[in-house]
């Protein structure tokens, strides 16, 4: 399941992301994980880049390679998938453009293992091939994702359902994409 957060800004859909990673405790009530629950966070602010580091580094952990799944893939190729030119991966993250900065997170995030997927605004600043290579990316995740995204086009291309936030803190559920959504509500 692909789950879009839609509403305005301020209306509460990172507060709860951050409410179900338990980074915060919510007002009333509980939070409650599975016993093999693995997140993978992609966080808007980009606060698990280390900025010294270089952008090897930020992803490789000290290895040469990435383990996808069952795949092996040295981190130079790895990181062209993001659009990455190899000459560049052995610069700081520090030197990256804020897009770049995006991707490098993304890269970093979707390496590791996990069995849920959370982003928080992926698409900002990333311009239109980076765009496509993560709707591709997202299309072919099989596990649940939880994204948060001003961008419509976006959650109309990967989410299969909306969670949208209105101004009254009421949030309401519907299936399919964006132009699903708003369908919906006419």
């Amino acid at each position: 399941n692909r789950v879009g957060f839609i509403g305005e800004t301020g209306s509460g859909k990172s507060t709860l992301i951050e409410v179900l990673l338990k980074h915060i405790k919510p007002n009333s009530g509980s939070v409650e994980h599975g016993s093999d629950l693995t997140v993978a966070y992609f966080d808007q602010l980009r606060k698990q880049l280390n900025l010294q580091k270089s952008v090897f580094d930020n992803v490789a952990g000290g290895s040469d390679f990435v383990e996808l799944g069952d795949q092996k893939i040295h981190v130079i190729s790895y990181l062209k998938r993001f659009l990455f030119d190899p000459e560049r991966v052995r610069s700081p993250a520090s030197s990256l453009s804020g897009g770049e900065r995006n991707r490098l997170l993304l890269a970093k995030i979707l390496s590791q293992p996990f069995s849920i997927l959370v982003l928080d605004e992926p698409t900002n600043d990333l311009d239109i091939e980076m765009l496509e290579v993560l709707e591709a990316m997202l299309l072919d995740y099989a596990g649940t994702l939880l994204m948060v995204s001003h961008d419509r086009a976006f959650i109309n291309h990967v989410a299969t359902s909306i969670l949208a936030f209105n101004d009254e803190g009421k949030i309401e559920e519907f299936v399919g994409g964006y132009d699903d959504y708003v369908r919906q509500i006419s």
